[in-house]
Formats: structure tokens, sequence, C-alpha cells
């Protein structure tokens, strides 16, 4: 008898042991990723799927986060949206009805387009790399763009191009899509107020051969190709073809994110001297970690979006911790006003704009295939 009641005694022990370890373990937070993983914008769409994927593993890498009374270990649940609406509202429900996920990142814009309806109606917080100006307006709530997009970047830009480059025509090309007319229109109107005559030019996404529209833009004898938002794979088959069609300008990319894949599909030589948008500095020491982070799991170098990436998961934790939930996300949207400022990755300051973190870009031109860091860019 006296043998049970020890037994007894031991098993109540081991289990209030176990149930001890149980609070002891951290909850887990979920976020949710809709974005490109596969298809032409593939490079974008994995920058921000492994940009989360390494923010999470450095903070459970350190016990987690602390939020209320509780501490998490963050969660990333991607989903493939191929670039098209449909799947991306697809992807939205199962992120919200299965995965339980409050809280999500979208690369594009379409998709953020797609889904933001139901996005203001469940009060579920949206973080965006949306390009489309019509991504946030005066009615949207619950939507926040993690970096600067046109509008932002168009004056800077193009006035530091009028003051260093010599040429002042220029053509402009950008897909037929939201993201397309919204930027095109942006920095027609900006490049004009600089003196540039601007020849805006829209091709399908499906445009495989480029030779005719290059043959009407080269006629004008334009002295810069921006190649503005265009991806990657697509626009280092432009630069290939417009100097197979006897181009000797120079090219702009306002939209940047893309030299890397233009260099390996044009060659160094074509891409020799463009002027391009960089997202970081690429001699940075902590944006070289995450890179190589990104190197490792991937398999190739990434593409500099990672680090805007990077910054907007680690604003949305100081927001819950600012708010002390996780739950409710009318609490936590209102806390980014008391998130920042706040430094960025490289240490540059991050600011709050309307729905939008303001950051710094870097004006970089290409030598040698490699981007040299020439200009910088502060959010307003």
């Amino acid at each position: 008898m006296q043998k049970l009641k020890s037994l007894s005694i031991a098993f109540a022990s081991a289990g209030l042991i176990a149930a001890s370890v149980g609070l002891a373990q951290a909850d887990t937070l979920t976020i949710g990723y809709i974005g490109s993983l596969t298809g032409p914008a593939a490079q974008y769409g994995l920058a921000g799927q492994e940009a989360l994927k390494i923010f999470a593993n450095d903070v459970n890498a350190k016990g987690g986060v602390k939020i209320g009374d509780k501490s998490y270990d963050l969660t990333i649940v991607p989903y493939d949206d191929q670039q098209k609406p449909a799947q991306a509202v697809a992807s939205y429900e199962r992120l919200t009805t299965v995965d339980g996920a409050h809280y999500l990142f979208v690369q594009n814009s379409p998709s953020t387009m797609a889904v933001k309806t139901s996005v203001e109606a469940d009060k579920t917080l949206m973080l965006t790399a949306a390009f489309a100006p019509k991504a946030i307006d005066e009615n949207t709530k619950y939507t926040i763009r993690i970096y600067m997009n046109g509008d932002n970047i168009a004056p800077a830009f193009a006035k530091w191009l009028s003051e260093n480059v010599k040429g002042r025509r220029i053509a402009t090309l950008n897909q037929n899509d939201e993201t397309g007319w919204g930027f095109s229109k942006t920095m027609e109107k900006f490049y004009t107020q600089d003196g540039f005559t601007v020849d805006n030019e829209l091709y399908e996404r499906s445009l495989s051969d480029f030779s005719p529209l290059l043959t009407k833009i080269l006629a004008d004898k334009p002295d810069l190709i921006d190649l503005g938002v265009t991806t990657p794979g697509t626009a280092g088959l432009i630069v290939r073809t417009a100097h197979e069609l006897g181009y000797k300008g120079q090219f702009v990319q306002s939209g940047g994110g893309a030299w890397g894949a233009i260099v390996a599909a044009a060659g160094k030589e074509a891409v020799e001297g463009m002027m391009t948008m960089l997202y970081a500095d690429p001699s940075n020491a902590e944006y070289q970690r995450i890179a190589a982070a990104y190197e490792k799991d991937v398999g190739q170098k990434p593409n500099e979006l990672i680090a805007p990436w990077y910054d907007a998961c680690n604003v949305l934790i100081k927001a819950m911790q600012i708010a002390g939930t996780v739950d409710d996300t009318t609490k936590v949207n209102a806390a980014f006003a008391s998130a920042l400022p706040m430094n960025s990755l490289q240490g540059e300051s991050l600011m709050l704009g309307h729905q939008q973190i303001l950051n710094v870009n870097y004006i970089a031109e290409i030598k040698d295939g490699k981007p040299v860091v020439i200009g910088k860019i502060q959010g307003k």
C-alpha cells in the first residue's frame, strides 16, 4: 500500500513537472505570406518569404518574443500566388480560416488589391510591398506598405538623375497592369518636371519578343531607357534585345531591386553604367549577414528587398509589444505610430507615413557587374 502511494505521488509529481514544462513553452504566433514564389517575379517573392523566415529564426534563437505576459515563437506560413489574384484570394482564405493568421504579408500589387476588401472587413493586418498607388488610399486602415513607393521615390530620383546624366530624352517601359500604370504615370510627371522628354510604353506580361516594341522606341533615339518596375528576367531580356538592335545609351532602373538578374541575363558589358535603385547597401555588415543566410537556404544570392521585408517584420513585432497583444489587430495597428521612428537593419531611420513605413533607398551605378552606391533617398 505504501509502495502504491509512493508511485501515485511520483506520477503526480511527474504530471506537475510536465505541466510546468508545458507552461514554460512559448506559444506560436503565425504570420502569413502571399507572394510569387514561382515564375518571372519569383526573385521578388522569395525575397519576402526568406526575409521573414530569417527574422523568425533570429528571434526564435533568442527565445522568441515577449508580448504582454506571454512568449511566442514566430512561424511563417507562405503561399505561392503565382501572380494570380484568384490564387491570392484562396491563399488568404486558408491563412485566416485554417492557419489562424491575423497578420499577413503580401508581395505584389495584384494580390494586394484582390484581398484588400477582405482584409479591411476582417480587420486582418496586412503589410504589403505593393507599388500600386491604389493599394493605399484615404480609406485604408488595416493595410500598411512596407517601404517607399513611386510617389516617395520619383521626385528625388528624377531630380538626382537630371543633375547626374547628360541626356534629356527618356523612354520608360513598364508592364501593362496596376503596378505599371501607376508607376509609369508617376515617373512621367517628375521626369517632365525635371526637364526630360518622356516616351511611356506599356507591354503585356506575356510578351516574349521585344524587338518590335524596342525598334519603335529606338526610332525616337532615347538617351536613356528606364526599366521601371519591370520584373527581373524580363528586364534582362529588354536590355539584351536593345543592345542587339544597336542601342548605345544608358539604362535606368527606377523601380530597382533586380540588378543581379539583369546582369545575369544581359551580361555585365550590356549593363555597365546602369543607374538603379537599391533597397539595401550591399556593403552593410547586417545586410551581408541576412544575405548570407538567404544564400545558404536558397542557393543563390538574394534580391536586396530582403532588407525592407526584414525591417517590416521587426516593426510589426515592436507594434505588438507596445500594444501588449497579438489578438487585437486594431490596437496593434494603432501602435505603429509609437513603434516608429526606429532604426532599420542597416542603421537608417524608419519613419511612419500614411499607412506606410518610410525607409531609405540607395542609388547605385553598375560597374563591372556590381552596384556601387553613389546616392541616397530618405523617405518623406
